[in-house]
């Protein structure tokens, strides 16, 4: 049994955000969010720092991360957002990445160390822009003011569930960091607070298709310096496991002999690897409900008393438009079948071309210097230098072992093989299917195939980076906005909420008193909903931007940051009026030495939204300056 019917309604006092994924424009929304609840003041004292909880997935990491870490360090919230804005602004941390993967001097040899790839290169890049290589170990800082609990989600490929990199900033043995199939041993945190931040930020934001599967514990270790290391054996040794025969071990376990293959494949891992947590929960809130269900059931309940969620994603979908078969002319027109034959015939031959390519270079050669006064001689040269290559590159083919490796591969290539084996059909069609498909890929016009892979491309990333997404979405929020628990406590705070492409949804929700819940009055309708021709386009632009992991120099010139950040500001002020006003109309019982405080926020965010439609760009103009 919980204490439910004991909590009061304390607006404002204990509060908790989750903060959604979607890469820079997260971020952005999020920056301009905090700096909204930074900007609103009671009793002498900002909103941010009532903040209790932070959970947050993919992109809204990169802000709720480097926030948290300044508040334990006891940072001054304007240096936080002039560091995130200006760390948001342009492509840095994209050419650092780049550039890092491609630096030999970043990369160590071997299976305990970091993998050389592009998650890898952004978890680089992160730590150095980002975090100036802090640790989990920030949010243990003693010297921190008051308590704050962080969640940075990811999902790990074992169970397929989130991964939690959660702390309170205690040894507190209750807590969970992992899930409770994988989880971190609370004995050995010193370990846990070794980890990089720019590892966490990886691990919670490689998207699928964009990255690959960061991979614990290799790609968390570390040695920046003999005083500041991490390696492979002790992540192994910190992280536990329940295999499927619901028996616990740490990674760095290895099973006695005695094991079929099977037996030990089932019996143990020692390699996780993580991806998105926008792939399980998008918007960091199936952890922050889990974790305001634990505060109801202690002894003392110390629920939240509200729940911001900042999500930039939406139910909003373009359709889906099948690629077109482009026309049958040049090399579309003819068949995989039509080119693997000339190439098998050209390997066949290929050992005649040195000496072919020779003889003709020889003979251009003698003719360049028979004509040496004519003015067709460059051209001879020129000729001859061509040849002079081909000859060199067609001897390699031939007399060196790779040569001689590719063109064997070429001259047996076998289209069924590919597919079955290399491929791996083999986990999803049988043989005889496999043949099938082959015999008709290989005679089909490569313009029909093009349109093919088209479609499962496209189609693919769409379900992916949509479809699943929003389904996930929908089922959390269900849970979310059906449970009367969280009734009156839950504040959703979305990008599109004011944008030009919500005005008749907005209009409609606020004639709709099933819908909304509560009766507005025609002020209450003049207030949130009049006068906002000024916000809606920055709001739709906000809305409407591409999700990237960095902004590029149109968009810098276009004023896209700003313009997110400015939404998550006037946005956050709308849903937080629309939401104490919501409060009045349903009568709802308000601990009585809160009431006071709660009319003072009110009248301060009418005051401010009716700046923000006067220019809502204000706070950000205030905080620039």
């Amino acid at each position: 049994m919980t204490n439910d019917t004991l909590i009061a309604l304390n607006p404002f006092q204990n509060i908790a955000m989750a903060f959604s994924g979607g890469g820079f424009r997260a971020a952005s929304y999020g920056l301009g969010t905090l700096s909204y609840l930074n900007h609103l003041e009671s009793n002498g004292k900002s909103l941010t720092e009532r903040i209790s909880f932070i959970s947050s997935a993919s992109g809204g990491t990169i802000a709720s991360m480097l926030y948290a870490a300044g508040v334990h360090q006891d940072q001054p919230f304007i240096d936080f957002y002039k560091k995130l804005y200006h760390d948001l602004n342009g492509e840095a941390i994209v050419e650092l990445a780049l550039t890092t993967l491609n630096d030999d001097s970043q990369w160590q040899a071997g299976a305990d160390f970091k993998q050389r790839n592009l998650i890898n290169s952004f978890a680089k890049a992160y730590d150095e822009i980002f975090f100036k290589q802090q640790t989990l170990s920030v949010f243990f800082e003693k010297s921190y003011r008051k308590k704050m609990e962080v969640c940075f989600n990811s999902t790990e490929f074992y169970r397929g569930l989130s991964f939690r990199f959660q702390t309170d900033g205690t040894d507190n043995p209750h807590q969970v960091i992992g899930n409770n199939y994988l989880w971190f041993d609370h004995k050995q945190l010193e370990t846990f607070k070794k980890i990089k931040l720019g590892d966490v930020l990886a691990a919670s934001s490689c998207f699928p298709i964009g990255f690959e599967p960061i991979v614990y514990p290799s790609d968390f270790s570390y040695a920046d310096s003999p005083e500041k290391t991490l390696n492979a054996a002790a992540l192994r040794s910190a992280l536990y496991y329940e295999n499927y025969n619901e028996k616990s071990f740490p990674l760095s376990f290895v099973p006695e002999g005695g094991l079929t293959a099977q037996e030990e494949k089932d019996s143990h891992i020692n390699t996780v690897a993580l991806m998105d947590g926008g792939i399980t929960d998008n918007q960091g809130l199936s952890s922050l409900m889990l974790a305001d269900k634990k505060r109801r059931n202690r002894v003392k309940p110390d629920p939240f008393d509200l729940i911001i969620v900042t999500d930039v994603a939406s139910y909003f979908m373009d359709s889906y438009e099948s690629p077109v078969i482009e026309q049958k002319q040049g090399w579309r027109e003819n068949s995989l079948n039509y080119y693997l034959t000339k190439f098998k015939k050209t390997a066949k031959n290929i050992n005649r071309y040195p000496l072919l390519f020779s003889f003709t270079c020889i003979i251009l050669a003698a003719m360049g210097w028979i004509f040496k006064h004519s003015e067709i001689n460059l051209l001879l040269i020129i000729l001859a230098s061509a040849t002079a290559t081909l000859t060199v590159l067609s001897s390699m083919m031939v007399y060196s072992s790779t040569g001689k490796k590719l063109i064997n591969s070429l001259i047996t290539f076998d289209l069924r093989e590919l597919l079955y084996i290399k491929l791996g059909l083999q986990k999803f069609f049988s043989a005889i299917i496999t043949d099938k498909l082959a015999g008709y890929l290989q005679f089909t016009r490569l313009n029909v195939l093009e349109q093919m892979i088209k479609a499962r491309l496209t189609s693919a990333v769409t379900m992916v980076s949509d479809v699943n997404l929003k389904q996930v979405r929908r089922l959390i929020y269900q849970i979310f906005f059906e449970d009367s628990r969280w009734d009156n406590r839950r504040v959703p705070n979305f990008i599109y909420e004011l944008s030009t492409y919500n005005i008749a949804a907005r209009h409609n929700r606020f004639n709709n008193q099933k819908r909304l819940k509560w009766l507005p009055t025609p002020a209450d309708k003049q207030l949130l909903l009049e006068g906002l021709e000024k916000i809606n386009p920055i709001a739709e632009i906000a809305r409407s931007a591409d999700t990237t992991l960095w902004f590029d120099a149109i968009q810098v010139k276009g004023e896209v940051l700003k313009k997110i950040v400015s939404t998550g500001q006037f946005t956050t002020c709308a849903n937080l009026l629309e939401y104490v006003i919501s409060l009045e109309r349903k009568n709802v019982a308000v601990d009585p030495a809160h009431q006071a405080e709660l009319t003072h926020l009110k009248s301060l965010l009418e005051r401010d939204f009716i700046h923000f439609k006067e220019n809502p760009y204000f706070l950000f103009d205030q905080l620039k300056d």
